[in-house]
């Protein structure tokens, strides 16, 4: 009986100590290791985003400073310019001329000068010498004139009345004379007609020869002509017509008789006494310029002509000068206008332009905001600017907000500068980095604009929230390297992350991996450890 006991107790034992051995083996199989993260606390940024498209800073059309044809060009499309670089030059022909005008005006007014400095003086005093002349002249004339004066006037009035008297005895004599030289004329003529007609009829019957018929006709034409003569100077006495130099004489006399009757002699005495008080005045001005030394103002005047000359042949010098087109900015040619040989105009003539250069040191993004959103932001807020291309993360302060709603858009034009030497991420390539010289104007950008921030948020992994729905999901957290199963609030999901709104320690060891493997109260290891 002992020794079956023993036997017994010795079996038992041994199947215990199977059955420890098994279960120890067992626990040990089952220990998984995971892959753990600890909650991430971050600040969450809402935002909203808009479409739009880069401008450069500036743009400015490059015209001619002066019309001409174009005779050199420097400057190509994309090139990159200095403000003052010469792009091109235009003919500078018409300018040439004008210099050469202003050369001769200038040479002219130095000449005035010199002529001005070296007589002006003279010629003031002696215009201060010939004005006391003409007034000791006038003077002396009104004295004259106040002897002389009545009786040269009498004395013309009885030429007058002499020439009137003479002219009528002339009339009659010339009368007797006409009517006798009529009456002779007269004579003659009848008798050369007489003896005309008497050849004519010899003649015909050839009596007399026609040498002496010729004769006789020459004969009676001159006494034909010297009769019509003297009917003609009858005839002036009869019409009046030799009583225009007596009517002459008669008026001359009626003038004569009317300047006596009114004393026109006290009219030349007045005049002559007018001409006196002139002169003196005269004189008072010449003596005012001697005592003010007007020559000294006349030799100022001509220095300002030579002065104002110089300037005008500076002003034509600039003009050849501005033949050189250069850039008013630094900046890219963005477009040629114009080829070798054109005719270049200038901005006020509304010519084309030479160039287009744009500048590109910063630009400027363009977009329009609904006017719901417009009181969300303000001038000097920053915002971030991505492009199809993957530049992304662009920093840009807005600078301007359109005091204006466009037109059947609703909508408000903003502007954000752009420094166009701040670094750019690519996506797809976080540990790269560019310039933004890959920006251009026209490119298409989306504008992100801050709307809201939240503080304080918890972020876990996305694989790490499991069995998500109606905003509730289950992690697994290590608890004394037992893993324990948490049910959590979740909220929205940013990229590869999910929002926690269940509290959580920043030191909470969450699973990441092997979920599937675990079952609550398990025991695990970190993967590392």
């Amino acid at each position: 009986m002992k020794a079956i006991y023993i036997t017994v107790v010795l079996i038992t034992l041994f199947l215990c100590c199977a059955i420890v051995i098994d279960v120890v083996s067992q626990d040990a199989q089952q220990i998984i290791s995971v892959n753990v993260e600890t909650p991430r606390q971050v600040t969450i940024v809402s935002e909203k985003s808009y479409n739009g498209h880069l401008q450069p800073r500036a743009e400015v059309k490059v015209y001619a400073n002066i019309p001409g044809k174009i005779v050199k060009l420097n400057a190509e499309a994309g090139q990159t310019v200095k403000e003052g670089d010469v792009l091109a030059q235009s003919s500078a022909r018409q300018v040439s001329i004008d210099v050469i005008k202003a050369e001769v005006a200038l040479s002219v007014a130095k000449s005035q000068l010199t002529t001005t400095e070296a007589n002006a003086q003279t010629r003031i005093e002696t215009q201060l010498v010939t004005a006391k002349e003409a007034v000791a002249a006038a003077e002396a004339n009104l004295e004259e004139t106040k002897s002389l004066a009545e009786m040269r006037i009498r004395n013309k009035l009885v030429q007058a009345e002499s020439a009137y008297k003479a002219a009528e005895a002339n009339l009659e004599r010339s009368k007797v004379s006409a009517e006798q030289g009529l009456e002779r004329a007269k004579t003659e003529y009848e008798k050369a007609t007489s003896d005309y007609e008497r050849d004519k009829e010899l003649h015909k019957k050839e009596l007399i020869s026609d040498s002496a018929f010729e004769t006789s006709e020459t004969r009676y034409k001159l006494v034909q002509s010297r009769h019509e003569e003297a009917v003609a100077a009858a005839k002036q006495f009869e019409d009046g017509t030799v009583q225009v130099a007596v009517e002459k004489t008669k008026a001359e006399l009626a003038v004569a008789r009317k300047i006596v009757e009114s004393k026109g002699w006290e009219r030349e005495i007045a005049a002559s006494e007018s001409n006196v008080v002139q002169a003196k005045a005269n004189l008072v001005t010449a003596q005012k310029l001697v005592e003010a030394k007007a020559w000294e103002r006349e030799i100022a005047i001509a220095q300002s002509g030579v002065s104002e000359a110089a300037e005008q042949l500076k002003l034509a010098q600039e003009q050849v000068n501005e033949a050189a087109i250069t850039s008013p900015i630094d900046g890219v040619i963005a477009h040629r206008h114009l080829e070798l040989g054109d005719y270049a105009k200038s901005a006020a003539t509304s010519g084309v332009p030479v160039y287009t250069v744009i500048a590109i040191d910063t630009l400027k993004a363009v977009w329009t905001v609904p006017v719901s959103d417009i009181n969300r932001i303000d001038i000097g807020d920053m915002v971030l600017i991505s492009t199809a291309s993957g530049i992304r993360n662009i920093l840009a302060k807005i600078d301007f907000i359109s005091p204006t709603v466009k037109k059947g858009e609703n909508s408000v034009l903003v502007h954000a500068t752009i420094p166009n030497a701040v670094r750019a991420y690519i996506d797809n390539d976080p540990t790269s980095s560019g310039t933004n010289s890959a920006l251009k104007p026209g490119t298409s950008i989306t504008i992100s604009i801050k709307t809201g921030e939240r503080k304080d948020v918890l972020l876990l992994p996305h694989r790490a929230v499991m069995y998500i729905q109606n905003g509730k999901g289950h992690i697994y957290v290590i608890e004394e390297n037992v893993a324990r199963l948490k049910e959590i609030n979740v909220g929205g999901v940013y990229g590869n992350e999910i929002e926690i709104n269940t509290p959580l320690t920043q030191t909470t060891r969450v699973i990441v991996d092997n979920q599937h493997k675990i079952k609550d109260g398990m025991s695990v290891s970190i993967a590392g450890n």
